[in-house]
């Protein structure tokens, strides 16, 4: 049976990111990351180095079924990042019909209804449907499918998805969906875990239970996938934002304590998501 990685393997890692980002530019950064290699090596089989690290794969409604309840946690770094820019972006938006589309526990509906825009949104997760109805009463909320949205075409003067496509494989089916039920002239805003923290193996990571958690995969999707998908639906980018980590999203990470300036030196400065303001033509 195969053992399960560590809270030292995890912590290498980031070791690992911090000396090649470090490589060249700061020599003192890439012997101190080298010898806090050594450190975390030598004493492996030793607490919390040698703390079992187990994680559960799960697809989308089974694991936001089970992360529902906690999504929330005011302490997500990629919430952090994201909510200020998808806030800006909607302040400019002028009230009328808005969907959210993978609306999950509502968080982007009840700010829509708060605006006063007139609001409905689906999931695929019943249980995120359920806190959405609960945070959102004005709101109507539907179960569905990003690939199969139930509104008729041109219906919407505003659609908002948010950290859902990541965890598609295609993007040209939803964001084909999310371009078919809004108005000519109506905005389409999207964020996304960026492609970047994809292909470094982040994905959308939750607690289960005392030193278990579950994730859900992320796909990656390369800039130029999005801009492909965008052209195909008719849709044109009126603005792209892409928030990096900084101090409030890495102290959200909770263990830079046991590693001083190692989160620092791997990941300030990388983006954690992409954010799309998109007009359809």
């Amino acid at each position: 049976m195969t053992e399960h990685p560590t809270f030292g393997d995890f912590i290498l890692g980031f070791e690992g990111l911090a000396i090649l980002r470090s490589w060249g530019l700061d020599p003192g950064t890439v012997q101190e990351r080298a010898r806090s290699i050594a450190e975390v090596v030598e004493s492996r089989g030793e607490p919390p180095w040698s703390t079992p690290v187990v994680e559960i794969e799960s697809e989308v409604r089974t694991g936001y079924g089970e992360w529902a309840q906690g999504y929330d946690r005011p302490d997500n770094p990629v919430l952090l990042a994201e909510e200020p820019v998808v806030r800006e972006m909607l302040g400019t938006v002028p009230i009328g019909t808005a969907l959210d589309a993978a609306c999950g526990t509502g968080r982007w509906a009840q700010h829509l209804a708060s605006l006063g825009h007139d609001v409905t949104g689906f999931d695929t997760t019943p249980e995120m449907l359920e806190a959405a109805r609960t945070k959102v009463p004005a709101a109507h909320f539907e179960l569905a499918d990003l690939t199969a949205i139930p509104l008729p075409p041109e219906s919407c003067d505003l659609v908002v998805c948010t950290l859902a496509l990541t965890h598609l494989t295609r993007l040209r089916p939803p964001i084909g969906e999310l371009a078919r039920v809004v108005r000519p002239g109506g905005r389409v805003i999207i964020s996304d875990v960026h492609p970047l923290m994809s292909m470094l193996g982040s994905h959308a990571r939750y607690p289960r239970g005392q030193g278990e958690f579950g994730f859900v995969q992320n796909h990656v999707h390369q800039v130029s996938d999005y801009l492909s998908a965008f052209r195909d639906a008719g849709l044109s980018v009126t603005d792209c934002r892409e928030p990096v980590w900084t101090g409030d999203a890495i102290a959200a990470l909770g263990f830079g304590d046991q590693r001083p300036g190692l989160l620092e030196a791997a990941v300030e400065g990388l983006p954690i998501v992409i954010v799309w303001e998109l007009e359809k033509a």
